[in-house]
C-alpha cells in the first residue's frame, strides 16, 4: 500500500483487496448497525490495526494495551483479504476447528447457504501469521474468515492467478475482476456473527483439543 518501485509504469500500489476490502466491511457493518440498531448483549468493538506485516504491530499493541479490560473481550473475528473474487460456496475458516466460534461460524454461513471448510493448506501455518495471533496468545478465541474454495477446482486457479499477478502489486486495484455478491454475502455472515456471539450467554470457548487452548490458562 503506497508509493513503490514502478509496474508497467505504474507507481501506485492500491491495496484494493488487501486490505481496503477488510476495511471496508468493517465500516459498512458498523454503519449497518447503528442504522438498524440490533439488542446486544455484549458491545462490540471494531479495531483497526496496522503493520500486519512487520510483525503484527498493531494488533499487538491492541490486545496488550486494550481500550478495555481484556477480560471483558471474549473473541475476535479478523477481516483481512477475505478475496470477493469468486461466488461465496465456501467459507474458508482459520480456526474452524479450535474453538467453537469455529461452529458458530460454521452455523452462520450454514443458514445463509454457504458451507464452511476449514484451512484448504494447513502447511502454510495461516491461522498463526495474522492478526488474530495477537488476540490468540492472549487466550481469546478467534477466526479468520475467507471466501474459500476446494483444492483442485476452477476456483483454486483464479486464486493463485491472483496471488501471481495481483498480490503486493499495483493492479490490486478497483479496475480488477470482484464479485460483488460474493462481498454483500460475506458481510452479511460477519454482521449475523458478530450479533450471535454478542448475544450468546455463553463465552466462545477453546476445545480440548486445541493447541492454542494453553494460553487461555495463562
Amino acid at each position: 500500500l503506497g508509493i513503490g518501485e514502478p509496474v508497467n509504469g505504474d507507481r501506485l500500489y492500491n491495496g484494493a483487496m488487501d486490505d481496503a476490502s477488510g476495511s471496508a466491511v468493517l465500516l459498512d457493518v458498523a454503519a449497518s448497525l447503528k442504522a438498524h440498531p440490533e439488542k446486544l448483549s455484549r458491545s462490540l468493538l471494531f479495531v483497526f490495526v496496522t503493520a500486519e506485516e512487520k510483525g503484527l504491530l498493531g494488533s499487538r499493541y491492541f490486545a496488550t494495551h486494550p481500550t478495555v479490560p481484556q477480560k471483558s473481550i471474549i473473541a475476535d473475528i479478523n477481516i483481512d483479504m477475505f478475496l470477493p473474487i469468486v461466488p461465496l460456496k465456501f467459507l474458508e475458516v482459520k480456526g474452524l476447528e479450535e474453538s467453537d466460534l469455529g461452529d458458530r461460524a460454521a452455523a452462520v454461513a450454514a443458514s445463509l447457504g454457504v458451507k464452511a471448510i476449514p484451512d484448504q493448506e494447513p502447511l502454510r501455518n495461516r491461522f498463526i501469521r495474522s492478526d488474530q495471533y495477537s488476540f490468540i496468545v492472549k487466550g481469546i478465541p478467534a477466526v479468520k474468515m475467507d471466501v474459500g474454495f476446494l483444492l483442485g477446482s476452477p476456483e483454486q486457479k483464479v486464486f493463485k492467478d491472483w496471488l501471481t499477478n495481483r498480490y503486493h502489486a499495483p493492479s490490486d486495484d478497483l479496475d480488477q475482476p470482484k464479485d460483488l455478491a460474493a462481498a454483500a454475502l460475506y458481510e452479511e455472515i460477519v454482521r449475523r456473527l458478530l450479533v450471535d456471539t454478542a448475544n450468546n450467554p455463553a463465552r466462545p470457548q477453546w476445545k480440548p483439543s486445541s493447541f492454542f487452548r494453553r494460553f487461555a490458562a495463562n
